[in-house]
């Protein structure tokens, strides 16, 4: 069993801090931070994508985050959990739950899609989409 990969990060409040790097870390988070407190393990993110006619657009981008000196009002404390950036440059934290909700939203989304485009569709069929 090899042993588990470490980090050392300075910071202006306690020194020079050492911690455990979960695998998926891409060490982003280690290259910024002032306070122990803003520490944070962020992963490499997953651009959800969408076709357009100029080619592929970012729609969402996910990414796994961990604060390992969480302030006490983190909802997640230092649970791993996943970021969400959307369109507007606003992002939101997700536990396993409220990911089940994102993707449960995501899929009503595409059902809404998929409606608009049959009634598309039948506007075509009856010659008012020309």
């Amino acid at each position: 069993m090899t042993a588990p990969r470490t980090v050392t990060v300075p910071t202006s409040d306690r020194g020079p801090v050492t911690i455990p790097e979960p695998h998926w870390c891409s060490g982003i988070g280690h290259d910024v931070r002032n306070l122990r407190v803003e520490i944070a393990h962020q992963s490499a993110p997953l651009d959800i994508t969408v076709n357009t006619a100029r080619g592929p657009e970012r729609l969402l981008e996910l990414l796994y985050w961990q604060d390992p000196f969480p302030p006490v009002t983190s909802p997640h404390g230092s649970n791993v959990y996943v970021v969400a950036h959307l369109l507007d440059g606003d992002h939101y934290g997700y536990d396993v739950a409220g990911l089940d909700g994102l993707v449960t939203d995501l899929l009503e989304a595409a059902a809404s899609v998929r409606l608009v485009a049959r009634r598309l569709r039948i506007e075509y069929a009856l010659g008012g989409g020309q």
